[in-house]
């Protein structure tokens, strides 16, 4: 006879792996709603592509039942945001080869999606841009645009809502908030945070990403110091730098447009703090921010680009192992300093 061993009356109330992937999975459903609600069928069709391309690969798992039902929420956020960094024009049956093919290799050759240390979204998406960069697009606002004082205007026409809402809330907005800051804002931007138009889904609802965001960091399912500092950083780079290399007025980089029209505030949250693949310590975080931004300035520069986010995100973590080497090393060496310093104060 064998005698059973309880925790109790200890209880781990850490919300389970498969769970935490559903919650993640849950904060894009408004996303998906808004998708059905505007008709992007042929968005949620290679939403859907993905998400077939990402079960597949992970069959085995899927087959095995005491895995089933943490790979079942893997493919199912996984390939989610895999259609979300994709182009409607994207051919959908290309989309579940691609994604079934770089999500089976980048498991078998990087790790699985908990310990990979390579993003296999990010991974993905730029492999389909490869093969598939026509159906990406290119920037939509021009050099020549870039040196007009808000070229995000630009980005307007055709998003206007046409019953009103967009002038009373933007007129409500200037009225009780950015009058306090001498400042105010056309009409337009309004429409253009609850939805750009942008051919990539990941670009087109700025403002439900906003409240999924809150939600993550209000509940502690993501830590906002790395999604934080590296949109802060970016944003400085696009207000400051972006004027010296367009040649516009000094501090006229449009920030709004970086915002609006770039994904990054999309994949800060939903791709940049994969499993496995950023550090886990404060100084490694900030030195993870900086580098981040300045990829992001390169691949997105003030914003438009079609496939600038997940390159961004595949860029960063390529530098992940070397960060966490490092962090890795600078916590042994704290933990000899103070072992060392409690050993000499059992001496004494």
């Amino acid at each position: 006879m064998y005698n059973k061993v309880s925790m109790a009356p200890f209880t781990d109330f850490t919300k389970s792996a498969s769970l935490r992937t559903l919650i993640f999975w849950a904060a894009l459903l408004p996303q998906i709603v808004m998708l059905f609600v505007t008709k992007s069928w042929q968005s949620l069709i290679i939403i859907l592509s993905a998400v077939l391309g990402a079960a597949l690969s992970e069959a085995d798992a899927i087959a095995d039942k005491g895995s089933r039902r943490i790979a079942v929420a893997r493919s199912l956020f996984v390939g989610t945001l895999i259609g979300f960094f994709l182009p409607p024009s994207y051919p959908p049956a290309s989309v579940f080869l691609i994604t079934l093919v770089f999500l089976f290799m980048t498991k078998s050759v990087f790790g699985s999606a908990g310990v990979s240390w390579l993003n296999p979204v990010a991974v993905t998406v730029t492999a389909a841009w490869f093969m598939g960069r026509t159906a990406f697009g290119g920037f939509e606002i021009s050099g020549a645009e870039l040196l007009a004082k808000n070229p995000s205007l630009a980005l307007i026409d055709g998003a206007m809502l046409t019953n009103g809402v967009d002038e009373k809330i933007t007129m409500l907005l200037n009225d009780g908030v950015f009058r306090l800051f001498n400042v105010s804002i056309p009409n337009g931007y309004v429409s253009l945070f609850w939805d750009s138009h942008a051919a990539i889904p990941a670009c087109r609802f700025t403002f439900l990403t906003l409240l999924s965001s809150l939600f993550l960091f209000a509940f502690d399912l993501k830590k906002p110091e790395l999604p934080l500092l590296f949109l802060f950083l970016y944003f400085c780079l696009v207000k400051f730098a972006s004027p010296l290399i367009t040649g516009a007025a000094p501090m006229s980089g449009d920030v709004l447009l970086a915002l609006l029209s770039s994904g990054l505030l999309f994949a800060s949250v939903f791709a940049l703090q994969w499993p496995g693949t950023s550090p886990t310590g404060l100084f490694a975080k900030i030195v993870c921010a900086i580098l981040a931004a300045a990829i992001a300035f390169v691949f997105c520069g003030t914003g438009t680009s079609p496939a600038g986010a997940a390159a961004t995100v595949l860029f960063a973590n390529l530098l992940s192992p070397a960060l966490q080497v490092f962090e890795s090393k600078r916590l042994k060496k704290r933990l000899s300093i103070l072992l060392a310093a409690k050993l000499g104060e059992a001496n004494q």
